[in-house]
């Protein structure tokens, strides 16, 4: 529509009054602002559906895309999932082997040990008769050379005996049941009755919770430590200090006592089998503590020690309780209806 032109026409007419042709130009000069008006709108939505197709075209360009990321990487971990899956398997039955391993290699030292004592104490039977039966033929270096087999084989015989002791502590779950430590705590106290008698010890415990675990394990590791608190004691009356607190899903024991104590640089030294710090001073293979390690570290725990400001030595380890773990046991077993 030709807006000027109209307006041309308009003041052109002669029939109209002054008053009529105005409000017909007012008229005219609106219609012309409103279409001006809506052609800058129908611009503008125009412009606004050009931008919007944009937008949008850009945001499948772009899901389309993240789309294809996301099915590489669902592609990815289907692959990662299954070969984490054959590692499970083959870890699972390398543990299973490890195991069978370790048990055979239990079962050997313990065979080993024991039959090698029989042979020990022919040998030393023997010297001993030599010795006397036919010492008085033997000059002073002979009598000597046959104590030093008598001392070798007294010495072996201890060692095999301590190997025992170590091949006893068994890890298989079916050995675990719920286990009172006060209880365990009577049954060294009675094991230990002349030691502790002699030297007058003096004992103070918390009150001790019962854990699912090896028994004999839980034995074997509070009679250690209290042997080695009377064993390496100092000048005074030994006192040894039992405390215990739960520490997440474990127990954490702390057995200090006022002996002569030990230095930090053996940390690691200490908890191997047949290792002595004080060599030949005191009696023992050196094989105590390396059993209380091993029972540690089958009840998930880990034992260190630290020294006590007062003097002594404060044994620091955790246990946890393996219920779950003979639970794991029994459904795993072939048969087991879960």
């Amino acid at each position: 529509m030709d807006v000027k032109a109209l307006l041309t026409t308009i003041a052109s007419l002669k029939d109209i009054s002054e008053k009529d042709r105005k409000q017909l130009h007012d008229d005219v000069s609106q219609m012309q602002k409103e279409i001006e008006r809506r052609d800058f709108q129908l611009r503008r939505i125009q412009k606004d559906k050009t931008i919007a197709v944009n937008i949008l075209n850009a945001t499948i360009e772009d899901l389309e895309k993240k789309q294809s990321i996301i099915e590489q990487a669902n592609e990815q971990l289907s692959e990662q999932k299954t070969l984490i899956e054959k590692k499970s398997l083959q870890l699972a039955e390398n543990i299973q082997k490890l195991e069978h391993s370790y048990k055979e290699l239990e079962e050997f030292s313990y065979i080993a040990s024991h039959d090698l004592k029989s042979p020990l104490r022919t040998i030393g039977s023997f010297a001993q008769l030599l010795k006397k039966h036919y010492g008085h033929l033997l000059d002073d270096k002979g009598e000597e050379f046959l104590d030093f087999m008598v001392e070798g084989v007294l010495q072996m015989n201890e060692v095999i005996n301590a190997l025992l002791e170590y091949a006893k502590v068994n890890n298989q779950a079916e050995t675990f049941v719920d286990t009172d430590f006060n209880k365990v705590m009577a049954i060294v106290k009675a094991n230990l009755k002349k030691e502790i008698s002699d030297h007058q010890v003096l004992i103070i415990s918390d009150d001790l919770p019962t854990i699912h675990g090896n028994q004999v394990g839980f034995i074997q590791l509070f009679q250690n430590l209290l042997a080695n608190a009377i064993k390496f004691r100092s000048e005074e009356n030994p006192v040894v200090k039992i405390s215990c607190k739960p520490l997440g899903k474990k127990w954490l024991f702390r057995f200090s006592d006022n002996g002569i104590g030990i230095e930090e640089q053996f940390q690691e030294k200490v908890f191997s089998p047949f290792q002595r710090l004080d060599k030949q001073k005191t009696n023992g293979m050196g094989i105590g503590l390396a059993i209380c390690r091993k029972v540690v570290k089958m009840h998930q725990g880990d034992i260190y020690f630290e020294p006590v400001n007062t003097g002594g030595t404060c044994f620091v380890f955790t246990l946890k309780d393996q219920k779950e773990r003979a639970k794991r046991k029994v459904l795993d077993e072939p048969g087991v209806l879960v």
